[in-house]
């Protein structure tokens, strides 16, 4: 499917700049509201107990509010179903029911009720919903169970395995289930609210183990992020590599900033869309980036611009219908799916968005960036110089035409100049003949002088010859003799 004509280029370079703002803005935008407010962060980094309670009747969202408050969950989180009017989801912050203090109490009150068995262990679970005891001697499981209960320990009253001998027999270890703070707050509501119910779920993390999680998907974005740029340096050059990296950093902040704005939360399935909007995004900058490496093979007379420009032109079409088809496939989970669902289909959507146009411009002007600063400056140079030649060219070309488009003008300024030159030619051949004449009589003066001057000469030439006795004109010169 083309979606653009094969052989037309659009300028997408020429319009960098505002989309480059676009990005700034975003990025930055996302990192001040990823420190402030923060991201709301789910059950799996912030720690806490989530359970999930059906009731036997509908009970108000309020009642159940006021019922954690005065057990001492005022901060709780309370989501009521959308298909159920009688299940709720409610999230607490904490995690167990046992501290450091009470679980040496109690370890101490079993030793006393044990007597002279040996209490060899005696460890519980963070949560507090298990206990792991070992003893120097055999129990049977209701001798343990009375022995434990005397000592203030809460078994479990219902379930099956509540007591299991877990190793050899010779070990003499048991696994016991205790009443989780779960199970604490779902009796508490149901009394108070003075229904029955069902516990259908309680998950419990503490806060270590949040925390742990927490710091292991910040590591796996950074790993995927470097990784990621070690497969381009070395599948291109070091030119697109940096492109590629700030592209999919600026794509990831984009979806933790949406959920930040929209208070959605931020769990592991969150992540584990990131990471696949990280790839979908690579994917999409390795195909753009393959076509410009094949097109500075083929166009070398061409600029790294013009390079870039014709190559998003021809995977134009493939990115659109790309990102098209993977959003439609998505966009009913975000409607109609779970929240956990919905939180993964969001990312989804927002970083295909982000990641389609970050391919275009991000990725690429900051590899043309580097191309003109650090490999082929000379000929950014070269191309900048032809560059304004060109301009200057243009404007010369303007000029003249601008000056053909007005000959109306030129022939008004061109009449009355006509008109002075016929006078001043009038006025040249005024003096001209003056000049002339002035001439003739200078020339008849001079004549008439010479005549006088020739005639004086003869008279005295006569003259000479009477005083020698000849006649005149006759010369009375001596012969020359030659020497022989």
């Amino acid at each position: 499917m083309e979606l653009i004509k094969p052989g037309r280029v659009i300028d997408f370079m020429g319009m960098r700049r505002y989309w480059i703002g676009l990005s700034l803005f975003l990025t930055i935008s996302s990192l001040i509201l990823m420190v402030k407010p923060g991201p709301k962060y789910g059950l799996d980094f912030k720690g806490g107990t989530e359970l999930t309670v059906r009731f036997e009747r509908r009970v108000e969202q309020g009642d159940v509010r006021r019922s954690l408050a005065r057990h001492g969950h005022g901060s709780a989180e309370i989501v009521p179903s959308a298909t159920d009017p009688r299940q709720m989801l409610i999230r607490v912050e904490a995690a167990s029911v046992i501290d450091a203090s009470r679980e040496a109490r109690l370890r101490e009150a079993v030793t006393r009720a044990l007597g002279d068995v040996q209490l060899r262990e005696f460890r519980m679970s963070q949560g507090g919903d298990h206990l792991v005891i070992q003893l120097g001697a055999a129990k049977t499981e209701a001798e343990l169970e009375t022995l434990l209960r005397t000592a203030g320990v809460d078994v479990r009253a219902q379930g099956r395995e509540r007591i299991k001998r877990v190793g050899d027999d010779a070990e003499h270890r048991y696994n016991v289930s205790l009443v989780s703070l779960g199970d604490q707050i779902f009796q508490q509501i149901t009394t108070d609210a003075g229904t029955g119910g069902e516990l259908i779920a309680s998950v419990w993390v503490s806060p270590k183990a949040s925390e742990k999680l927490r710091n292991e998907a910040i590591k796996a974005l950074l790993y995927s992020l470097v990784f990621i740029m070690i497969y381009v340096a070395f599948r291109f050059d070091l030119r697109f590599a940096p492109g590629g990296i700030l592209a999919l950093f600026h794509d990831a902040v984009v979806v933790i900033g949406v959920f930040v704005i929209f208070r959605r939360e931020v769990s592991i399935a969150t992540v584990a869309a990131i990471l696949t909007v990280v790839g979908y995004s690579m994917n999409d900058t390795i195909i753009v980036y393959d076509r410009v490496r094949e097109n500075l093979g083929k166009r070398r007379g061409l600029k790294m611009l013009d390079v870039i420009n014709v190559s998003i032109s021809e995977t134009f079409s493939r990115t659109l219908v790309t990102s098209a088809t993977v959003i439609l496939s998505v966009f009913p989970f975000a409607i109609m799916g779970s929240e956990v669902i919905q939180n993964f289909a969001i990312a989804m959507i927002v970083g295909v968005l982000a990641g389609t146009y970050s391919s275009i411009y991000v990725a690429t002007p900051l590899t043309e960036w580097i191309d003109s600063k650090f490999f082929h400056p000379a000929t950014q140079a070269l191309a900048a110089v032809a560059t304004a030649e060109e301009a200057r060219f243009e404007a010369k070309k303007a000029a003249k035409k601008s000056s053909k488009d007005e000959p109306a003008k030129s022939d008004e300024a061109a009449a009355p100049s006509s008109e002075q030159t016929d006078s001043s030619s009038e006025s040249n051949e005024s003096s001209e003949s003056s000049e002339s004449s002035s001439d003739a009589k200078a020339s008849d003066e001079a004549s008439a002088s010479a005549a006088a001057s020739s005639d004086e000469g003869k008279a005295e030439e006569g003259k000479s010859a009477q005083a020698e006795g000849g006649p005149s004109g006759v010369s009375r010169r001596k012969p020359k003799v030659k020497d022989s």
